[in-house]
């Protein structure tokens, strides 16, 4: 006899609703790869860069700014910070320079941060390293050149979820303005965690319930929230279009700012950055839009 533990899924068929990977068999050679070798190549010939600012203590917190040609504006120029995915426990941000040149033509900074991974960390760790990474911004951010008022976080998969937490973060409480982020696209995000501490990504996240419940922002939502853009591939597993989908008829419940969700035709998990930083995309106007620029 099947066992169901979450929704209509056994666990074999819950951890392939979850297998990113799986889906999409190439996804190596045809993005990681790919990326990984288009982001040496902007870091290396990039002419106004910092790399590796320590935000915190460990080896993995740090970030990269990556500025526009020219000199600062007055107050500053507008800010995307993106944390890459990797379920949590994969990933670096130098494999995500790649999108620096697209942001800084637009006339904006673009700020790639990483940090430590489950199994090393707890997810609850991880989720408060990546708050500490906007204190650092709004702490230092004179000497970069960002205004901290279009400071706007982005993210993947794993890092669609920390885009969101953070999103839904009382900045106030933590010394902050209250309006801390200017904006908030989650790509491909994880909203509710209750199925990943059901399934075989559960052996580094090492959550139990009452953590998953903590830190899924679908259970967490605050009016105050800075206006959003959702983003999926339509083309996902159906599992990440149904938590995008849920996630954004929960913000619209909540009277929370939900600027658009756009589900892009044909894109899978890995292809989905792609169109994000795409000009001629379906994304990037409404990325454009948050920044202001």
């Amino acid at each position: 006899m099947t066992t169901l533990i979450y929704r209509d899924f056994d666990q074999a068929g819950l951890d392939r609703a979850y297998n990113n990977r799986q889906a999409v068999p190439d996804f190596q050679t045809r993005y990681v790869e790919r990326w990984a070798a288009e982001s040496a190549k902007v870091r290396a010939s990039a002419a106004a860069v910092r790399l590796d600012l320590a935000y915190g203590p460990s080896q993995r917190q740090r970030l990269d700014v990556f500025a526009p040609a020219g000199p600062v504006p007055d107050g500053g120029w507008p800010g995307l910070l993106y944390f890459h995915g990797g379920y949590w426990q994969g990933n670096h941000k130098d494999g995500y320079s790649f999108p620096a040149p697209v942001v800084t033509g637009s006339g904006a900074l673009y700020i790639a941060a990483t940090y430590d991974l489950c199994p090393d960390v707890s997810m609850s760790t991880l989720v408060e390293q990546t708050r500490e990474a906007v204190r650092w911004l709004h702490g230092h951010a004179g000497e970069f050149g960002l205004d901290p008022q279009r400071l706007v976080v982005a993210g993947h998969s794993a890092g669609g979820h920390i885009a969101a937490s953070l999103a839904h973060t009382d900045w106030s409480a933590r010394g902050l303005p209250a309006a801390a982020l200017a904006g908030a696209v989650p790509v491909s995000g994880l909203f509710d965690l209750e199925p990943t501490r059901l399934s075989y990504l559960n052996a580094a996240c090492r959550m139990d319930a009452t953590e998953a419940a903590l830190l899924s922002p679908l259970r967490h939502i605050r009016r105050e929230a800075p206006p959003m853009v959702l983003t999926v591939g339509a083309a996902e597993l159906p599992e990440l279009v149904r938590q995008t989908r849920d996630y954004a008829a929960a913000l619209r419940h909540a009277g929370a700012p939900l600027l658009a969700v756009v589900e892009c035709p044909g894109d899978n998990h890995f292809s989905i950055v792609d169109r994000v930083f795409d000009p001629a995309g379906p994304v990037w106007p409404h990325i454009r839009s948050l920044l202001g620029v």
